[in-house]
């Protein structure tokens, strides 16, 4: 059965609006946050992290002190940055400011070393100082701080020690090519364990 003239029309007329409906999705967050963060670490280690911040015009307009973005590592999220405990990641004020009416965008990095192992999450906030109202957070990222990644690193980072020692006194070729077979295998060992992103 062809379909009426009626239903073609509805048909393109329901088609015309979700178009519409997705593009307006943005609306409903003025404020985003982007985290890139590794996501294996290794405890005790640095774990380096990048947030994008962009926002519409007049988003930050309400903001009356400096926006300040701060991050911590934990295994659960607080409500706020303040009653969140964990490894502190991150924790700047927005350079430069927000300038009132106008669309905002900056990247901040940061670096903190995590003091636990397990699955953790970023928790990031975007507050306002002196009242630390929250203008955007982020509980999306969980970063893995592994147990084998630390300990097979730590053998690498060794390994590398003892053949720096052994080339300073001067130690015998023989001594010192063990000691690079040693060096390549704990690598190997921990690039297994940490994966492909993770600093060794």
């Amino acid at each position: 059965m062809r379909p009426t003239r009626r239903a073609i029309a509805l048909g393109l007329a329901l088609a015309g609006l979700m178009p519409a409906s997705l593009a307006g999705a943005d609306s409903f967050t003025p404020v985003r946050l982007g985290i890139t963060v590794t996501p294996v670490a290794r405890r005790h280690v640095k774990l380096p992290i990048t947030v994008r911040v962009s926002a519409d015009a007049g988003a930050f307009d309400p903001a009356t002190a400096p926006l300040r973005l701060r991050a911590k590592l934990a295994s659960e999220c607080g409500g706020t940055y303040q009653y969140t405990p964990g490894t502190v990641l991150l924790d700047k004020r927005l350079s430069p400011q927000p300038v009132k009416g106008q669309p905002y965008s900056a990247t901040v990095r940061s670096s903190g070393k995590p003091a636990a192992f397990g699955a953790q999450t970023v928790c990031l906030f975007l507050d306002e100082e002196g009242d630390n109202r929250t203008f955007a957070s982020n509980q999306s990222t969980v970063v893995d701080v592994s147990r084998p990644c630390t300990s097979k690193a730590t053998r690498y980072d060794r390994a590398r020690r003892a053949l720096r020692r052994l080339k300073r006194h001067k130690h015998s070729a023989r001594q010192q090519r063990r000691a690079k077979l040693r060096v390549h295998r704990t690598r190997k060992a921990a690039r297994r364990a940490c994966g492909p992103r993770v600093k060794l």
